[in-house]
């Protein structure tokens, strides 16, 4: 990702919003990040304060600083640090302590800052220079370089314009998509990787292969904006991978609000590979502990769209069968979640056709005084409800699931 310092973008009159988007075909541009890979590729073991000041002079000659900075910024994002020794610390208070001494001593060549080092560095048998050095080594400044991730320079360029359309949607307030996908596996992972990045949305099926999607952006919400915005950021290219798509956000990148659009003609390209959807750990843990725990259900592999009536589509975390052959789905609403878990719940209350589907709360939830009276209110809640901290436990999620059961008898 790029910081807010680094996103370029224009504004017209009509408050539209244009990122400025770089030519991957141009060579100063492909030569600068060249220049600054070779830089990486040849630095194991250089200091981040180090490699920083070799970079510097590369940045300021470009004939655009910011850009060369962002390029720069993305390069650091495919580097890793060695992590500090966990004694320096010990070892920086034992040498202060050290010093302490030896200025508190009578010995008059402690009045000379060349003889007071030289007499710490003696101590512990260094050279001065060196052991100041190395009292530092847990500095972020002073993690030495281990490896870097090189990358053909086209492509970071193309990661950079995207990243420019991530670094706008961190910072909306509200975004729609429609896209039209044919291919069920691309479909497919699109909509897991919005339900793994609990997004607030809204789907609708239209005709043919077309859907619409309309998600609530961080700026709307009262906390977890951070962690919000960077999710709604990291959806972007996964968007990009569909075949015909448009995408219209509401985003503050400054102090005026604006309106940005995008779709499958803008030559934004993706960085994420077409393969399994990327699953949440707590997601793993859970499906782990409910297969040891549990018996007569299992979790399906795949959860469908599930058709709510009123063209609404819901988009389960877990889908259970039972040995009966009877399918249930379950829908987690987090704490960042109230608006959307409140439409659904006042949207399974008016059903007239039955839908297996259980509506898990976070207790956060219960905070705000009347959402604990339409959860204490919904018919549907009541039968069909859970409530969980962080992720639901197994247990409680069974009790649930075993409510439609009961209601089939």
């Amino acid at each position: 990702m790029l910081t807010k310092d680094l996103i370029r973008f224009n504004r017209n009159r009509q408050s539209r919003i244009f990122p400025r988007f770089l030519n991957v075909e141009d060579k100063i541009t492909l030569n600068l990040v060249e220049e600054l890979s070779d830089l990486y590729i040849t630095g194991e073991g250089q200091s981040r304060e180090d490699l920083a000041d070799l970079a510097q002079p590369i940045i300021n000659a470009h004939r655009s600083p910011l850009i060369a900075k962002g390029i720069n910024k993305l390069l650091l994002d495919r580097c890793i640090f060695r992590e500090p020794d966990k004694d320096v610390a010990p070892f920086r208070a034992k040498v202060f302590a050290t010093a302490a001494k030896l200025l508190e001593s009578n010995d008059s060549k402690m009045d000379s800052l060349t003889h007071f080092r030289q007499a710490v560095g003696q101590k512990y048998e260094q050279d001065a220079d060196e052991l100041a050095a190395s009292l530092h080594g847990d500095l972020p400044i002073r993690q030495p370089l281990q490896s870097f991730e090189a990358v053909i320079a086209a492509k970071l360029i193309h990661r950079y314009n995207l990243a420019q359309a991530q670094g706008l949607l961190f910072n909306s307030s509200k975004m729609s998509i429609t896209f039209k996908e044919a291919d069920v596996g691309k479909r497919r992972f699109f909509f897991r990787y919005l339900r793994f990045f609990r997004l607030l949305a809204r789907v609708y099926k239209e005709k043919g292969d077309n859907y619409r999607l309309e998600l609530d952006g961080p700026l709307s919400l009262f906390d977890q904006t951070r962690k919000y915005g960077l999710r709604m950021a990291n959806l972007l290219p996964v968007v990009v991978l569909l075949n015909e798509w448009s995408l219209t956000a509401t985003v503050k990148p400054e102090e005026r609000s604006g309106t940005l659009q995008l779709d499958n003609n803008d030559g934004l390209v993706s960085h994420y590979r077409l393969t399994t959807a990327y699953v949440p750990d707590e997601f793993k843990i859970f499906a782990q502990q409910f297969k040891k725990e549990v018996v007569g259900w299992k979790i399906q592999k795949i959860s469908p769209l599930l058709d709510l009536g009123k063209q609404e589509l819901a988009i389960p975390d877990f889908s259970f069968r039972h040995e009966s052959g009877q399918v249930v789905h379950l829908e987690l609403f987090h704490r960042w979640h109230k608006g959307a878990m409140i439409r659904r719940l006042k949207h399974m209350d008016g059903l007239k056709k039955k839908v297996a589907l259980v509506i898990g709360a976070d207790l956060f939830l219960k905070k705000d005084p009347p959402t604990l009276k339409m959860l204490e209110r919904s018919p549907w809640f009541k039968n069909h409800g859970l409530t969980f901290n962080a992720f639901p436990p197994v247990k409680r999620v069974v009790k649930a699931l075993e409510s439609f059961l009961i209601a089939a008898r």
